[in-house]
């Protein structure tokens, strides 16, 4: 049996985009420790159930009534996920329901007045970015896009809008505020902005989803970020640097977050009292505000020595949410290469061993892994300027010629380390695709309601990188409909275990676990584990729940997951039947 410390982790959804870099932080700073993490998944408190496609995705806030004292040592809550669609009264009676258990809870990302959390110091990004807007592009007329729900924040943000705009003594109108309604209506509010501020110069999205979805408008009106309107987001997503033009945001690292929110569970955990903690943001200058590389004053800095620093820390952002002393060899490894080619340009020596010199300096600084922590399309863009300005530099038609040739190979080097990233992603997620195929397919191969049957639910699992999982049924499905209380039987029945790969069907006398064991039963894996736990329901009627392997494939594909086994379940119940 696995008697280490269990941490609970209580996140809106498993596929969510901030859900998984915060439970890698985590996870990352858990690592030498003896504990185990569980990710449980409650979707949201309250949630007016419109619009979506999965009416009966209450039934996850049922997962929260699998914590309790005696299964869970600390609880982390993302209170703000699973709360921003309710009102603070309402977040604030769920979480002293999680209290009154007897469990320490730290928040994460969340600031709520009796609770320890982990906070972003939203303001520092939003300041340096306004700042910017007006100090560096002259910009006067900033509107602001903000969402309908509040959380903690959602206010910092606006609040830092607001006092960045009165320090420089700019007006806010208003009708410079636009308020979206976060649903159909979204395109509408974004027009709306832009109708009542004719004369707007930059807009501040509160999230990067506010901000593609203004980008969607300015489209549909023959208008470009970053030339028409200047555009700055907030989060730092994934999409958000891959949209063209890429998007100025504010970066909020999760995984900053979530190594900060482990230390202080340590802290709980050797029975210090704490408080609140804070980890800074930061302002990424990208494309919606113009090319910072496309400006008149880049050509005199991008060949002088002095601004190295800067131009690093621009494109190799991600370094920030490093070790020291990783980022420090990446830095040196980039300024040792740089200056190479500097001294390459400037002494005009364009000779095969001075090339070859120079590609063998590249190919030390990125064989430090630097590509996997830059900006892509801030670096391919700073590479071709910098091609450009040293093309300038010469007249000769022949120094033309070699300065093409030596960096159109170094282009190409670059260029060819981030294809075949992505075609090693692509490749991955369609050997992904076809592991979920054949899961389909062979969940529901059976013809009988007997417990054999719930092997079929992990007998595919070891495709998806998962080694353990534990199928957990109610002696009998429980029907629960929206807004009526709930409560875990205090026995389930543990129908099946893999452990370490290794499947068994357990026989009835073994089954009946009781609700304090649910993460370590008899059958658990004994070495160091992290999992999230998903409810098996279909409409009303809740069958139990599944245990298993937190993977790269459950961060993407968690939900289906548990939705073919729920099907399966459900099945398996009515031929028992």
């Amino acid at each position: 049996m696995n008697n280490s410390k269990k941490i609970g982790f209580l996140v809106s959804g498993i596929t969510d985009e901030f859900t998984k870099p915060l439970c890698e932080g985590i996870i990352e700073e858990a690592e030498h420790d003896d504990v185990d993490i569980i990710v449980i998944p409650v979707k949201y408190i309250d949630r007016e159930m419109k619009e979506i496609q999965d009416l009966y995705e209450y039934q996850y806030k049922t997962n929260a009534e699998n914590v309790i004292a005696e299964n869970i040592d600390v609880l982390i809550v993302s209170a703000d996920t699973i709360g921003c669609l309710t009102t603070k009264e309402n977040m604030m009676n769920f979480l002293d329901g999680l209290r009154a258990r007897g469990i320490p809870i730290l928040l994460a990302a969340s600031r709520r007045e009796g609770y320890p959390g982990v906070v972003f110091d939203n303001k520092v990004g939003i300041i340096d970015g306004i700042t910017y807007l007006i100090e560096e592009l002259g910009v006067k007329k900033i509107c602001m896009l903000r969402p309908l729900y509040n959380n903690s924040d959602i206010e910092e943000r606006c609040e830092a809008f607001y006092e960045t705009m009165d320090f420089y003594k700019l007006p806010v109108e208003p009708n410079s505020v636009i308020t979206t309604t976060h649903s159909n209506d979204y395109e509408a509010d974004c027009y709306r902005l832009m109708d009542l501020n004719p004369d707007v110069e930059a807009v501040f999205c509160v999230t990067d989803a506010a901000a593609m979805e203004f980008y969607k408008a300015m489209e549909k009106r023959g208008l470009v970020p970053g030339k028409d309107i200047k555009i700055m987001g907030f989060d730092n997503s994934i999409s958000g640097s891959m949209i063209t033009p890429s998007l100025t945001t504010v970066e909020a690292s999760p995984e900053m977050l979530g190594r900060r929110v482990y230390k202080q569970v340590r802290r709980i955990l050797e029975g210090w009292d704490i408080g609140d903690s804070v980890v800074p943001t930061r302002f990424i200058l990208r494309d919606s505000f113009g090319s910072f590389l496309n400006r008149t004053n880049v050509d005199k800095k991008i060949l002088d020595k002095n601004y190295l620093d800067k131009y690093f820390h621009r494109i190799f952002y991600k370094y920030e949410n490093v070790p020291e002393s990783e980022g420090l060899e990446t830095l040196i490894q980039y300024k040792t290469f740089m200056n190479v080619l500097i001294d390459y340009v400037n002494d005009a020596d364009f000779s095969p061993k001075r090339s070859a010199f120079l590609k063998t300096k590249l190919d030390e600084f990125l064989q430090t892994g630097a590509l996997a922590f830059s900006d892509a399309n801030v670096l391919l863009a700073y590479v071709n300027r910098l091609k450009q300005t040293i093309l300038d530099r010469f007249d000769d038609y022949e120094a033309k010629c070699s300065v093409y040739n030596t960096f159109s190979g170094l282009s190409e080097r670059i260029t060819m380390i981030l294809r075949d990233d992505v075609i090693k992603h692509e490749k991955m997620m369609s050997d992904s695709f076809m592991a979920l195929k054949n899961m389909v397919e062979d969940t529901l191969n059976f013809s009988k309601g007997d417990d054999e049957s719930y092997k079929n639910i992990v007998s595919n699992l070891s495709h998806f990188g998962i080694k353990n999982a534990y199928v957990y049924i109610y002696e009998k499905p429980i029907f629960h409909k929206e807004k009526e209380p709930f409560k875990v039987p205090d026995k389930l029945l543990l129908k099946v275990a893999m452990t370490e790969g290794e499947i068994q069907v357990l026989p009835p006398e073994e089954q009946p676990i009781n609700l304090m064991d649910i993460y370590s039963n008899p059958y658990i894996t004994d070495s160091k584990y992290n999992m999230v736990l998903m409810p098996l329901y279909f409409r009303e009627n809740l069958y139990g729940s599944v245990l298993y392997d937190l993977t790269d494939i459950t961060y993407e594909n968690g939900e289906f997951l548990a939705n073919q086994y729920s099907t399966a379940a459900r099945v398996i119940d009515i031929l028992n039947k």
